[in-house]
């Protein structure tokens, strides 16, 4: 008892107090910031901005007017890219009527389309700004894949049945095993890729509502079983390399949860999963192993994680990648509400 009224008062002294501590920190001045991702066949895009303090009032990420910004692929220069105006959507946690703000930006083009293998620079100058510099490693190749099966290992259908309400939707639980094969491309060579199964579809016409997402914890991925807020929310994406399988395929199993609100009798096409895998750049892997580390939202008292750059003077990313993706129709019908 005594332990338990000691926990207690030291939970009330920490909840109780409040101090303003006075910044002592060095100022940071601005950067430039590039975030660029090419792909073989696709021409070179750039959005550019500036970062700011974080104790700044004016929180102004457009990139100066005079800004310049220069392409080279293999160590020769293309030429300049163009900017244009743009927006970024930026998705934001918490209960807020708007759960998102758009964020007008500039990004810069190139018609240049690079091809696999090729290493792409970016830089960028202005005024008063540290010239900044990021390149990819060697832009991936394409990677053999396929759907192995897709079969349901549990399924719940209920509904509540209210007297004042005529319309009363169904609802269904259920889980998927799905198992996809992937080759290696580039045997001796360490790759790395990133795989997704996650999302959420509302048919805003009918009401019908379909939330899915995979458990990475497959030993392939490297930030096995990463679930959030107590297993209810997956993690967005997999990491992996082939560390498992250099050189050979190996068969990736991802246990998949569905939850499904049936109002109206929906569209079958409503009802599928897609599945996208893309071989990425190490830089862009690294980047992407940062992200998904801070997204752990659970971890209150872990250290301050560093996102990854490779933008020399700056930040940012400069990085390369290939996609492939199909639509898994689930292995149901779900042509009729049905009770």
């Amino acid at each position: 008892m005594k332990k338990i009224l000691l926990s207690i008062l030291g939970l009330a002294l920490l909840v109780s107090c409040e101090k303003e501590i006075e910044f002592k920190g060095e100022q940071v001045d601005p950067k430039l910031v590039i975030g660029s991702l090419v792909e073989s066949g696709q021409p070179v895009s750039a959005y550019i901005t500036k970062s700011f303090f974080f104790l700044d009032s004016d929180e102004d990420t457009m990139a100066p007017d005079d800004l310049v910004a220069t392409l080279y692929v293999n160590g020769n220069r293309i030429g300049e890219m163009t900017p244009h105006y743009d927006t970024l959507y930026d998705y934001h946690h918490g209960y807020l009527p708007d759960m998102g703000i758009y964020h007008l930006v500039k990004v810069f083009t190139h018609p240049y389309c690079v091809a696999e293998g090729d290493v792409v620079k970016v830089t960028a100058s202005a005024n008063g700004f540290d010239d900044v510099t990021g390149e990819s490693s060697p832009v991936p190749n394409e990677t053999a894949w396929h759907l192995v099966s897709a079969d349901t290992t549990s399924w719940n259908a209920y509904s509540y049945d209210y007297e004042e309400e005529e319309d009363v939707p169904l609802y269904i639980d259920a889980e998927l095993e799905i198992i996809i094969e992937i080759t290696d491309p580039n045997p001796g060579h360490t790759d790395y890729f990133e795989i997704v199964i996650d999302g959420n579809y509302n048919d805003y016409e009918t009401g019908n509502t379909f939330y899915f997402g995979a458990s990475y914890n497959d030993p392939v991925f490297e930030n096995i079983d990463t679930d959030i807020a107590g297993g209810y929310l997956p993690t967005s994406k997999g990491l992996f390399t082939d560390l498992l399988f250099d050189g050979k395929s190996y068969q990736i199993k991802l246990p998949t949860s569905i939850w499904i609100s049936i109002l109206r009798d929906p569209d079958p096409d409503f009802f599928h999963i897609p599945i996208k895998i893309e071989h990425v750049s190490k830089e862009y892997y690294y980047y992407l192993n940062t992200c998904e580390q801070d997204d752990e939202l659970m971890q209150f008292f872990a250290e301050p994680i560093q996102t990854y750059s490779n933008v020399d003077g700056g930040y940012g990313l400069v990085g390369a990648h290939w996609t492939s993706s199909i639509d898994l129709p689930l292995p149901v019908e779900f042509t009729n509400k049905s009770r």
